[in-house]
């Protein structure tokens, strides 16, 4: 039958599959192997998921140190299918972000760039730049790095960096290159002081890469300032684009603590309050006047008894209004807001660990004139 159907009625099929369906459709025939296979048909079959609701084809994929990553379908936990863990035999790594369904790892020598539903990597060359050994060990303070695409040149860029002296020292890898490049990146004219720094994994969203800081006012009634910065992948500039949402006083010091991550195709904040409480917020908007619309507001007390060590992180927002939270440095739960009840996520507790969302795509990790694997 597929060999009397035009062949743009066949990827008209194709491209309405997910993504680990077409992964096995590859072994149809020869035919539909080449029309998967082919990075124009990738690209289209990604414009499409962003087209529509990306939530069902979202995951987290975790990082252990001497473990394989594995992912975990969340919705699928969610709606009681059990248990959802699929390993990945790759390298320990350190996961850093994903943009595209493309996931930066860092191993012990190395940056990895890894398609968790295609199993096709590639290992890139070292950068010189910043320790690799103190990036895969610590991610430390002062040192930040991140992953992302380049609409304006079609790239999708890896970008590492070190706080200098009044400015950032910058390293960006082009996928399209295979090379790295150095640059000095100035602070934006309305940041000068020396106390705003990156440091971290940067989360990609519309073509930027970003990051939650403090800041604080010098002046006689100083106080603590909550920031968000933006490391634009095609300009390769340092901006301040997007407010951040009005609250009390900051107390950085006493507990509070800002993130930041994507929901679909939008951009979220939160903020954990002296460990008890989470509030986060959510925006489809980008540039200065950007609004945030309240999300949720989650009160611990009634469950933080349960945990030795409570550092609460939200990962993962539900299409049932279900919340994933890390709540301390070796495990997650699954907790249900409208009756303070939860369950454990399964992973285990013997690691520390880290994690992203990533969207199961075809993109593959090689834009050169190397073939699709």
């Amino acid at each position: 039958m597929t060999k009397s159907l035009p062949k743009d009625i066949i990827i008209d099929i194709l491209l309405r599959l997910p993504a680990k369906s077409l992964v096995r459709c590859k072994c149809v025939c020869k035919r539909w192997r080449s029309l998967i296979s082919d990075r124009g048909f990738a690209k289209s079959h990604l414009q499409r998921l962003k087209a529509g609701d990306l939530i069902p084809s979202q995951r987290i994929i975790i990082g252990r140190p001497e473990r394989p990553l594995e992912t975990i379908d969340y919705e699928a936990l969610d709606g009681g299918e059990g248990h959802t863990v699929v390993p990945h035999r790759i390298n320990p790594s350190r996961v850093v972000g994903s943009c595209d369904g493309l996931v930066l790892l860092i191993g012990p020598c190395n940056f990895l760039i890894y398609n968790p539903t295609t199993r096709v990597y590639i290992e890139l060359p070292d950068s010189n730049f910043v320790d690799q050994n103190e990036l895969y060990n610590i991610l430390g303070y002062q040192i930040f790095c991140g992953f992302g695409y380049d609409s304006q040149f079609n790239d999708y860029k890896v970008v590492e960096g070190k706080f200098g002296l009044g400015n950032w020292e910058v390293a960006t890898f082009s996928l399209k290159s295979g090379f790295w490049r150095r640059i000095q990146v100035q602070y934006p004219e309305e940041k000068k002081r020396r106390d705003v720094t990156l440091h971290g994994p940067g989360v990609y969203w519309n073509g930027a890469l970003h990051w939650c800081d403090y800041d604080y006012d010098w002046s006689i009634n100083g106080k603590w300032e909550a920031l968000i910065m933006s490391f634009d992948l095609s300009e390769e500039k340092i901006h301040r684009v997007l407010p951040v949402p009005e609250v009390d006083e900051i107390d950085c010091r006493g507990g509070d603590s800002w993130g930041l991550g994507i929901h679909g195709p939008n951009l979220f904040i939160y903020k954990c309050s002296h460990r008890t409480r989470i509030d986060a917020w959510i925006t489809d908007e980008y540039g200065r006047g950007a609004s945030w619309t309240r999300w949720f507001s989650v009160d611990f007390i009634a469950i933080i008894n349960y945990f030795d060590s409570f550092q609460e992180k939200f990962a993962a927002y539900t299409r049932s209004r279900k919340i994933v939270f890390r709540v301390d440095m070796k495990r997650m739960i699954l907790f249900n807001p409208e009756d303070n009840t939860y369950k454990d996520y399964p992973i285990g507790r013997e690691d520390t660990f880290e994690y992203a969302i990533y969207l199961e795509t075809l993109i593959s990790p090689y834009l050169g004139n190397r073939a699709v694997e």
